[in-house]
């Protein structure tokens, strides 16, 4: 493989075309077990899909096909190395997840903060069982390992994972940080150079959105998704999507965050 091909290659994992391509599989693997697994009260957008009915589950399969059509319809039009691109990306999300928990221990005892699950359904079944417990942070406790779980079980653990990676991504990293990156750049634009704005901009919107994900565990009166520690654990988790997310791309950090809560259900 000549260098040039490298290079596009790891271009095709940053593009958008590739990326939607790679949330399509979380996005079906979520739909084909969100029953069994009871999401409705946990997520924010799973929430919204309840009280919608539906027209909102109808709705989210119409985006889900629109968004896969222009997908596939940019890769043949650019030529993209899809298959290379999607691999890449996989690999990278699962090393990332590897590398996050033991940085994560790492940090709750340095700190100290009480270590606690990333996913907003995993937080609200959780907390209480884990937050005590920094060496915890992939220990199930409670819940049965894999070997005495039934396929059922583990395909309602995938789907409550994939469901994580992929609506706390879009919501707190494309949006969050992404989208208000964007238009904090338009604001400061006025008032500074083209490179500084950028930088300000994706800074702030890296540090609220972190605020955010740590903030939206306590969504549905979860008293202890605030207390200090748990909150600045949950923080700097933010912070750590935040950064993937500005470095690496939507993709890689979806399948990080699905990789890294399908270990902590599976473990």
């Amino acid at each position: 493989m000549t260098r040039a091909e490298i290079k596009r290659l790891g271009e095709a994992t940053r593009d958008p075309a590739i990326s939607w391509l790679m949330l399509v599989p979380l996005a079906l693997l979520h739909l084909s077990g969100r029953a069994a697994a009871e999401l409705e009260a946990f997520f924010l957008v799973e929430s919204t899909l309840e009280r919608t009915g539906d027209y909102g589950l109808g709705f989210l399969w119409v985006a889900l096909v629109v968004c896969f059509l222009w997908a596939v319809g940019r890769v043949y039009e650019l030529q993209l190395p899809w298959r290379g691109g999607a691999a890449l990306i996989f690999i990278e999300g699962l090393v990332w997840a590897m590398v996050l928990g033991p940085v994560l221990i790492a940090l709750t005892k340095w700190l100290p903060l009480a270590a606690t699950p990333l996913s907003l359904s995993l937080a609200a079944a959780s907390d209480g069982v884990l937050g005590a417990d920094p060496d915890g942070l992939l220990d199930l406790g409670e819940m049965a390992a894999p070997a005495m779980m039934g396929l059922e079980q583990i395909h309602a653990s995938l789907a409550v994972a994939a469901g994580a990676g992929l609506y706390e991504e879009l919501l707190f990293r494309a949006i969050g940080v992404g989208g208000f990156a964007l238009v904090l750049q338009l604001v400061f634009r006025n008032f500074a150079a083209e490179l500084t704005s950028r930088r300000l901009a994706w800074t702030i919107a890296i540090l609220l959105s972190a605020a955010a994900f740590a903030a939206a565990h306590g969504i549905g009166g979860n008293e202890a998704a605030f207390e200090p520690k748990i909150l600045a654990f949950r923080a700097v988790a933010g912070l750590a999507f935040g950064l993937l997310f500005a470095f690496r791309g939507l993709a890689v950090c979806a399948y990080a965050h699905f990789a890294y809560d399908a270990i902590y259900l599976l473990t």
